[in-house]
């Protein structure tokens, strides 16, 4: 059955995020012509929001310091914290490509990267995470799609979102929709499905994972799981649907967070009753649950002037002090009157940690401490919150789309919150920097193969 184009090109990749401005990347620099179709830059996407921080093993930042690690050992990290439920071939494969991604990003998009040497990360045996600047996602997205003007083979559609999948009488994928509308069709030899998760996406939500579907989400607003939802619809199985980002320093009502490294570096978090809950060295997605599961489903973070000046050059922590959501005060006790918390209760609490602290010995089970906190103190108030899913479609070791029998779905590649991606099931499971590992590491992936194939190599 002959089909009526409005447009045909090589490869049409549906979204515009840190996974399918890779790909896009990775195709046109073989020489493919390729479409690039994206729902609204102006709503943002995860990459833009994120740290930027890409982790990656045997890069010349690590070797320049002195810091020794394999894409093996970095595997093994991965799949310790998620209790090995991630297929280890994809795993193993996106450690071993994640120095590609630095070079490509340094090298030929012309981004700086630094490396993060500040702390390290709940989970890490060795330092890895890589941050443009201001560790922050929106310099890496800006940088890519300036990078692809270079290209005359690439056509940016901004505003112009997927709108479905089009195949032949045999399932195979020859096209998509698009447009507002959904009546534009354009044919593809082969499609990238680069789309985010289903974060914003209540019903989803509601479906996979009940306990978030009414917590705030601070992944895009685009994030409606569009191609989890096209891929299954063509008989794609999909995998980790209750996995997760969650993000448990959100300051609610500023719009602004604080960071991950805080813990590390020595901070500690109390709930309403001026206690300690938890070990605060865990993992920031698995202690948003833990948070919110606190009176009011709130807490308060403290630190002092040493981690605040650490941290100062953030671009997410400056947008925090701006806004306006942390509070300082000389002594515990006035702290904790302009937090309405009890002075005599937290500074037992504070008094407690600091011996157990110095004596490496917590009975949280805390491990990483850093130094004593000395005055001026800093607080601020934060909750729980959904960062991004982390479930979608099954994929192969070259981001091909699979059926549950394992065969490929001929032509369709996925990516990005798209793709099943590889911290497991729930939120304990996500270790710091998976996101973008998987994003661009996916991206780079489909477009190299889609690329070849189409050029029959």
């Amino acid at each position: 059955m002959s089909q009526e184009w409005d447009l045909e090109t090589d490869l049409v990749i549906v979204g515009a995020g840190g996974c399918g401005l890779m790909a896009a990347y990775a195709a046109a620099k073989r020489g493919i012509e390729t479409i690039l179709l994206e729902k609204d830059t102006r709503s943002g996407c995860n990459t833009e929001l994120a740290s930027g921080s890409i982790p990656a093993s045997g890069t010349r930042f690590q070797q320049a310091a002195g810091i020794d690690g394999t894409p093996e050992q970095m595997a093994d990290d991965i799949l310790r914290k998620n209790h090995g439920q991630a297929n280890r071939a994809i795993v193993l494969e996106l450690c071993r490509r994640s120095r590609d991604i630095i070079d490509l990003l340094v090298d030929e998009v012309g981004l700086p990267m630094t490396l993060n040497t500040d702390s390290s990360r709940y989970g890490f045996s060795f330092l890895r995470l890589h941050n443009p600047p201001g560790r922050s996602g929106a310099p890496l997205v800006a940088a890519l799609h300036e990078a692809l003007k270079r290209f005359p083979n690439v056509t940016f559609a901004d505003r112009t979102p997927g709108a479905g999948l089009i195949t032949d009488e045999v399932g195979k994928v020859i096209g998509v929709l698009a447009g507002a509308d959904g009546t534009e069709r354009i044919g593809a030899k082969k499609v990238i499905l680069a789309c985010d998760g289903f974060g914003a996406n209540r019903e989803m939500l509601r479906r996979f994972i009940p306990e978030m579907a009414d917590v705030t989400c601070i992944g895009a607003g685009g994030n409606t799981g569009d191609g989890i939802r096209w891929g299954m619809a063509l008989g794609a199985s999909v995998k980790h649907m209750t996995g997760y980002q969650g993000h448990g320093f959100v300051c609610p009502g500023y719009g602004t967070r604080l960071l991950p490294e805080m813990p590390m570096l020595g901070a500690i978090i109390v709930n309403r009753n001026a206690e300690r809950f938890t070990r605060e060295d865990l993992g920031y997605s698995e202690l948003a649950g833990i948070v919110l599961a606190q009176p009011e489903g709130r807490a308060v973070e403290i630190f002092d002037q040493r981690i605040y000046d650490i941290l100062a050059p953030n671009a997410h922590f400056r947008e925090t002090i701006e806004a306006g959501a942390l509070r300082s005060a000389s002594t515990i006790e006035d702290l904790a009157v302009l937090f309405h918390l009890d002075p005599v209760a937290l500074r037992q609490t504070f008094d407690a940690y600091q011996r157990d602290a110095q004596a490496r010995q917590d009975r949280f089970g805390r491990e990483t401490f850093g130094a004593p906190l000395t005055p001026p103190f800093y607080g601020a108030t934060i909750t729980g919150a959904l960062a991004h899913t982390q479930g979608g479609l099954s994929v192969d070791i070259h981001a091909r789309v699979l059926r549950p029998d394992g065969s490929v779905i001929r032509n369709l590649y996925a990516g990005g919150g798209t793709a099943a991606g590889i911290s497991g099931d729930g939120p304990d499971g996500y270790l710091s920097g998976n996101g973008l590992l998987s994003a661009l590491g996916l991206g780079l992936i489909a477009g190299e193969h889609a690329a070849a194939s189409i050029l029959g190599n």
